[in-house]
Order: C-alpha cells, then sequence, then structure tokens
C-alpha cells in the first residue's frame, strides 16, 4: 500500500526551507513507522509554490489561498499510481474536495482524530497553533458536526518560531501544551488533541527531550494525547483494505458525487496546472 501525502507548506528541494521540511518528514515518518502496516509505504510531496512559512496559516484567507495548489497536488498523486492521498494539515484542506475529484480514498488529520477521540472518551479538547487559527477550527468541529464531543479549543502559548524549534527540542513545546492541556481537563476534556500536523509529531516523538519524555508525551494527568499521525495512518489503511476487498468505501451519492463530463469540460481551464511542481522524499 502506497500513501501519497502532499504537503501544504511550500519550499524549494535545496533551500533552508526544504531543510525544515525534511527534517519534519523525518519526524513524522518516525511517527508514522510507530503504527503502519508493514507494507505500507509512505511518500512526501513539498509543492515548490504555496505559503513558506507557519504564520500565513494562522489566518483563514492567507491558506485558503493556497487550497488550490494543495488540490492540484493530491490528483497528481492519484494519477501517480499511490492508493491514499492526505494533505499534511490538521485542518484537512480541501479534504471533501479531493474526495470528489478522486477515485482513491483521502484522508484528513482532523476528521480521522476526532473520530478515534470519540470512541476513546466521551469528550476532547482540542490545541491550536494559535489564538487565530481557533476560530478555524470551531467551524470545522461544527463542521463534521462535533460540536457535543469537543468541549473547546484553546491555543498553544508558543509562537510559531518556537513550534519550529520543536522538530529538535520539544521541551519548550511540551511544557507549554502541558499548561493548556491542563485547562482543557478543567473544561471536562477526557482526550486531548494536537490540532498541528507540526505538533503532533513533536509531542509523540518529544525530539531533544527524550531523558524526560523517552515515550513522547502521551498523557497528561491521566488523560491521553492523541496521536494524530497514527490515527490518520491507520485511518488510511482501513478504507484502503475496504477499497481493495470490494467493500463499499465512499458514498457517491450527494456531497461526494463525481461532476458530471460537461461539467469538466466547461472547467477546463481551472482544471489546467501550470505552476512549480513538487519534490519529494
Amino acid at each position: 500500500m502506497k500513501i501519497g501525502i502532499q504537503h501544504v507548506l511550500a519550499a524549494e528541494e535545496n533551500t533552508p526551507g526544504g531543510e525544515l521540511v525534511k527534517a519534519w518528514n523525518k519526524l513524522l515518518r518516525k511517527n508514522i513507522d510507530l503504527v503502519k502496516a508493514k507494507d505500507t509505504q509512505v511518500t512526501f510531496h513539498t509543492p515548490k509554490w504555496g505559503l513558506t512559512g507557519l504564520d500565513p496559516f494562522f489566518y483563514t484567507y492567507l491558506h485558503r489561498l493556497n487550497d488550490s495548489e494543495t488540490l492540484h497536488g493530491l490528483i497528481r498523486i492519484e494519477k501517480n499510481g499511490y492508493d491514499v492521498a492526505w494533505p499534511m494539515c490538521w485542518f484537512d484542506p480541501v479534504l471533501r474536495e479531493a474526495r470528489q475529484a478522486l477515485d482513491i480514498p483521502v484522508v484528513g488529520p482532523a476528521e480521522s482524530s476526532m473520530l478515534l477521540a470519540m470512541a476513546m472518551g466521551a469528550k476532547f479538547g482540542i490545541v491550536t497553533i494559535s489564538p487565530e487559527a481557533a476560530y478555524d477550527m470551531e467551524e470545522e468541529v461544527l463542521r463534521y458536526g462535533f460540536k457535543e464531543r469537543s468541549v473547546r479549543i484553546r491555543p498553544i502559548p508558543a509562537t510559531a518560531e518556537e513550534q519550529l524549534v520543536g522538530l529538535t527540542d520539544a521541551q519548550h513545546e511540551i511544557e507549554c501544551f502541558k499548561e493548556v492541556a491542563k485547562e482543557l481537563i478543567a473544561d471536562g476534556a477526557e482526550i486531548l488533541i494536537p490540532g498541528c500536523t507540526l505538533m503532533a509529531p513533536v509531542l509523540r516523538l518529544a525530539p531533544g527531550a527524550e531523558d524526560k519524555y523517552p515515550n513522547g508525551l502521551t498523557e497528561v494527568d491521566g488523560v491521553p494525547v492523541m496521536d494524530v499521525i497514527g490515527a490518520t495512518v491507520k485511518m488510511a489503511e482501513v478504507l484502503y483494505e475496504f477499497k481493495k476487498a470490494g467493500s463499499t468505501w465512499i458514498s457517491r451519492k450527494g456531497f461526494y458525487a463525481r461532476p458530471s463530463s460537461q461539467a469538466l469540460d466547461m472547467a477546463e481551464m481551472v482544471l489546467k496546472y501550470d505552476r512549480g511542481g513538487c519534490w519529494t522524499d
């Protein structure tokens, strides 16, 4: 089974930005390896065009402009023979749109982790990357229909720069997460969800803080911390196995109905792609 992961963060390969993405990929791969099936393979696709830092993702207007690049990347992933596509961002960018467009399963970290959280506890709380991002996440929880199972969304008290440092030294980010996690527990959270695919592997693996957290941060005061990356991998494997076995894996009635040939003909201009493409790792 082959999973194609489409990054939403853009960078040229042999640049400081590209090296940052490679460090992130290394951590993500370690996280994925903890839970994946033996024959599951993962390839990361990084766009050369798009948002080039964490800060723009704090704002809906900016990361929405980035969405077309993500969708085109997911379409290329299917064309290149992958079995599952995965946009690497907790906001699940273009998840529903990609499910209309593709004939392979498409999984999102937010949807996957919240679905699993509801099997693990009655209520979950989400820690987001910034106060600005919390508004978008509140809408996302509502759109998925999970509002009654979510206690609150709170931002981590760490800057974008401090969160990037977590890729190599997780100590400060872990302490910041624990601080806000205790507030969510007081709100009634029984499961804690790191609402960012950069934050999630940092907490799960605790790079640079392994002496204090040899198994990563898996709980706060007895409340489990969701393995967001692991949850998404397992959702990908389940949907792939359903499809492989000939079982129903998606509904084409209603929201995920495929566009008609007439609609596709009329969309010829927007379906064309003429940007820089991706590099893989």
